[in-house]
């Protein structure tokens, strides 16, 4: 009775989820700000790109990871019915035939009707929790088709930026091919030597190998892309360029963190396990069955079949004496299993709140940094004709000319990479916000 009165706070199968919800409920404001925003119900109307929706149909449709997560509600909705027919009356109906020597065949016949009272509502709980683990699990494919559609909009922006290193690299290469050009042309005018003829190959040599592994990454991320689609194989169409991308607004947190489908999966796993842990301790209490059977003997069959059946009631209680502290362990590991939820969900929380945060605050570093890169390159851009101009004439040295050359292509790459960055992270803001795709 005591290790009953005990557990009796569990009995009614939610006193951790009361408290996970109360957690989520004292997320008053986000802590950064956002200058504008848009509101969006789903991750895809961030992008406006027919394409790139065409893609991730294709993967919603055809991804294998996502046809497991699809079959595992199938699971789940089948141990709601295996466990949901528990509550309901079991019927059984046999029929067999004995025969000893030197006498007849003996046909006997019976029906069993079993039933048991739930009046603890323990069956019930067991019923609520098959019943939490099919949500759980309907949440769970949802945040799979979220990853999924997010995975393909993120590697498609890293095609473009990949595509468009490509195009710089092979910008800066001609022009470094130009220079040992040059070098020559000057040399055989008389106006320079040969000194910064190696260093100007040096250059080109090393362009045309950042250019292979550029060409390679190129090829990797359309791999990647062809795993994400369920194919095995997928050739990105030429002249990709960034697409508009609004960002995601940032309103109440317990509202945008109770969207996200991870969030809802880890407190249904706390509901389960509350609704377990009921059960645990309320198999320690009394339980009580009705019993009903009807049984013939014939020695012909069709009289055997319940012509005048012999009845039986058999009611009967149970009462858990000592099972060698089996059951109290039972109730113990369930009600810390449920404890255990409960943490995980907590962890799961702070990291979802955290998510939310750096984003809001990447988004306004990343504007910044884009915009006094944008700057640097336009000065960079104006010097860069500049130089080669006075390099002509024999007023600026070959190493000048390097410099600024090499300053100006590396701010293009920076820009490429940032502005990359910057879309990447509002598909991050708006996956952590909960927006996610049509289920």
């Amino acid at each position: 009775m005591i290790v009953v009165l005990s557990g009796c706070s569990a009995l009614n199968g939610t006193r951790f989820a009361q408290q996970s919800a109360e957690s989520l409920n004292e997320l008053t404001e986000w802590q950064q700000q956002q200058v504008s925003a848009a509101r969006q119900t789903y991750l895809t109307d961030l992008v406006q790109a027919e394409e790139l929706q065409a893609l991730i149909q294709q993967g919603l449709d055809n991804n294998p990871g996502l046809q497991q997560t699809a079959l595992a509600i199938q699971i789940a909705r089948e141990n709601v019915i295996n466990v949901s027919g528990e509550r309901l009356p079991n019927a059984n109906i046999s029929v067999s035939q004995s025969k000893t020597e030197g006498s007849d065949s003996v046909y006997k016949s019976s029906l069993d009707v079993s039933w048991t009272v739930d009046w603890l509502q323990k069956l019930q709980d067991s019923a609520d929790a098959s019943q939490a683990g099919l949500v759980s699990s309907v949440a769970a494919d949802q945040y799979a088709r979220d990853l999924l559609a997010s995975s393909v909009i993120d590697t498609w922006f890293q095609l473009i930026q990949q595509s468009q290193l490509i195009d710089i690299e092979r910008s800066r290469l001609r022009v470094l091919e130009q220079n040992e050009q040059t070098i020559v042309e000057r040399y055989r005018k008389g106006l320079d030597a040969l000194t910064d003829l190696d260093s100007a190959r040096s250059q080109s040599a090393s362009s045309r190998a950042t250019l292979v592994a550029y060409s390679q990454g190129y090829a990797t991320l359309q791999r990647s892309m062809a795993v994400l689609l369920g194919k095995t194989e997928y050739s990105a169409p030429d002249n990709l360029h960034f697409p508009q991308v609004q960002i995601p607004l940032a309103s109440v947190p317990a509202q945008d963190l109770g969207r996200r489908p991870d969030l809802q999966q880890a407190y249904l796993n706390i509901r389960v396990a509350d609704l377990n842990s009921a059960v645990a301790y309320k198999n320690l209490l009394p339980s009580l069955s009705l019993g009903l059977s009807l049984s013939q003997s014939n020695s012909a069959l069709r009289d055997a079949l319940f012509t005048s059946p012999a009845w039986s009631v058999l009611n009967q209680l149970t009462i858990p004496l000592f099972q060698g502290g089996k059951l109290r362990a039972q109730a113990r590991q369930a009600d810390l299993t449920a404890e255990q939820t409960y943490w995980a969900y907590q962890e799961k929380l702070l990291a979802a709140v955290q998510e939310v945060e750096n984003a809001l605050g990447q988004e306004n570093a990343l504007t910044a940094q884009q915009a006094h890169i944008s700057d640097a390159l336009r000065n960079a851009e104006r010097s860069f004709e500049i130089y080669q101009t006075k390099y002509r004439q024999g007023l600026v040295t070959f190493l000048d000319l390097l410099t600024i050359q090499t300053q100006t292509f590396d701010l293009r790459v920076q820009k490429t990479q940032l502005t990359y960055a910057r879309l990447s992270n509002r598909i991050t803001l708006g996956l952590a916000l909960g927006l996610g795709v049509k289920s």
